[in-house]
């Protein structure tokens, strides 16, 4: 005769089957959930490295692309924009000769481009504007209108241009650190390179290298 199987030992080896299929089914949910986090993680850190996480204190991914301490700044002719993202006039950068002008670009997408803007306006409007720099901000990679919006929104009163293709600047100067500042003396040379966002004091001592009145 066949011995029966007691109810309790039955019952008992389904919980078993059921706890190794409940043991196994968390362990694939946690080797995908690995997986799209290391996805996540590289791509982050892709997209971070073509902003510029290399470029803390040693001058950048792109450092290489732009024009050299030293050198002549490429000149370029770009839209400057009114407070609706409408194209008022086309500007040369040569047109700026005989001042010194700091080209920065930068775009409201780009959260420390939208962190150091008031530290911009405050250094412009109380002490760099009134000594005759020129502050030239080039918006890139966004519409006209959003950059337009976002230098309302922070009562600028510096020029402010858009080249949203980089149809005007991209040849000349590539940027792949956002932001780039380029500090360009009254004879059209460059001075200074930053690829980082910068405050208020250091914005208003690196002016000091190609502000005349103050060599």
């Amino acid at each position: 005769m066949q011995a029966k199987v007691p109810p309790e030992a039955a019952d008992g080896g389904e919980d078993e089957e059921f706890e190794r299929l409940e043991a196994k089914s968390r362990r694939l949910l946690i080797v995908a959930l690995l997986a799209i986090v290391m996805v996540v993680a590289a791509s982050a850190w892709f997209v971070g490295g073509t902003q510029g996480f290399e470029q803390l204190g040693q001058g950048g991914v792109n450092a290489s692309l732009l024009p050299k301490v030293g050198e002549p700044a490429p000149d370029v002719s770009i839209s400057v924009i009114d407070l609706q993202g409408r194209q008022i006039e086309r500007v040369r950068l040569s047109d700026f000769r005989g001042q010194p002008v700091w080209l920065n670009f930068w775009g409201s997408w780009c959260p420390p481009c939208r962190a150091e803007m008031p530290d911009i306006e405050a250094a412009y409007a109380e002490k760099l504007g009134p000594q005759g720099l020129v502050w030239l901000a080039v918006s890139l990679n966004e519409p006209a209108e959003d950059a337009a919006a976002f230098a309302v929104l922070n009562d600028v009163t510096f020029t402010i241009a858009s080249d949203p293709n980089r149809l005007d600047t991209g040849t000349a100067y590539p940027i792949a650190n956002f932001p780039t500042h380029i500090l360009i003396d009254e004879e059209g040379i460059v001075r200074d390179i930053v690829l980082a966002a910068i405050d208020k004091e250091e914005i208003i001592k690196r002016a000091e290298k190609i502000l005349p009145d103050s060599e």
